[in-house]
């Protein structure tokens, strides 16, 4: 069984029912399955037997995302067996850097050699998780925050900034929607601009900066973060690297097989306790998150 599926993909399931003396049950035994999905939905799909104490069962179009969790239960003479696992099941366009494809180049696995893809699949994420925290969002993904008023400009949390869908300030019980009004277009005194580079909104009245009113989180931003599906080639190297350095750690037990340490910047240099080398920031460092953004 893969451990991470996409939604709404089909999940073979199977297990091997052990007898009382740990041999494969071969006899008249009786096979359940529970699956419980992220939202606590239980199921019980059908069960099937494959010969030789392997059951298989069939979840249909997995399509909540998270984590599912997987029990099976047999019983029958000399037979009391209880077997526990789970797989995830990941969101449509969720942020990944690299494909598998790239992956396995990188690490000069052959395409035709599956035994490591799950693993393989799972470190892709996590890389992904780790590029976006460091260098912000490549896909697309909008955010709704809440900011203190009392001053001409706020900062988002996350950049890259790519656009503004709204603004509203709060004054008391009245909310008050702002217009995007660029310096030599104002028109009112209820206008923002917008600097993308340094991912600031900068309040307007008729083109003069002015404080947003004074209160605790009354200022409300949605916008979208991200850099349109471009991915910088040092992100994509970075996190390329990245996986290479989990991989060494995790299936080959440290040992780097891959172009050797000398100048790899791994061996002593780099204790394994830390998941990210420092080749891989210097590679992220020219797209790096200014400090003090959540």
């Amino acid at each position: 069984m893969a451990l991470i599926y996409y939604s709404g993909q089909d999940v073979q399931l199977s297990v091997t029912v052990l007898d009382d003396t740990g041999a494969p049950a071969t006899g008249a035994v009786s096979v359940d399955v529970t699956v419980t999905d992220p939202s606590g939905t239980v199921t019980t799909p059908a069960t099937a037997s494959a010969g030789g104490g392997v059951y298989t069962a069939v979840v249909s179009s997995a399509a909540v995302d998270g984590t599912w969790l997987v029990r099976w239960t047999a019983t029958g003479t000399g037979v009391g067996f209880v077997d526990e696992g789970q797989f995830d099941v990941r969101p449509l366009g969720i942020e990944q850097i690299v494909d598998l494809a790239s992956v396995k180049a990188h690490l000069n696995i052959p395409t035709s050699d599956t035994s490591h893809d799950a693993e393989l699949q799972g470190f892709i994420l996590a890389a992904a998780d780790q590029a976006r925290d460091v260098v912000g969002p490549v896909v697309a993904e909008q955010h709704t925050e809440w900011h203190n008023g009392g001053s001409a400009s706020i900062t988002v949390d996350w950049l890259p900034l790519a656009s503004v869908q709204s603004v509203t300030e709060y004054i008391g019980p009245t909310a008050w929607a702002l217009t995007e009004q660029p310096l030599g277009s104002s028109s009112d005194a209820y206008g923002y601009s917008v600097d993308v580079d340094r991912g600031q909104i900068i309040r307007r009245a008729v083109g003069s900066a002015v404080s947003f009113p004074h209160g605790i989180k009354n200022v409300k931003v949605v916008y979208t973060a991200g850099r349109a599906g471009s991915i910088p080639w040092t992100v994509r190297l970075g996190s390329l690297e990245l996986i290479r350095h989990l991989y060494q750690l995790t299936q080959q037990g440290g040992r780097p097989r891959f172009g050797g340490a000398a100048l790899d910047g791994e061996g002593a240099a780099v204790p394994s306790g830390f998941a990210l080398p420092a080749r891989v920031l210097e590679l992220w460092q020219p797209f790096k998150r200014p400090p003090g953004v959540a």
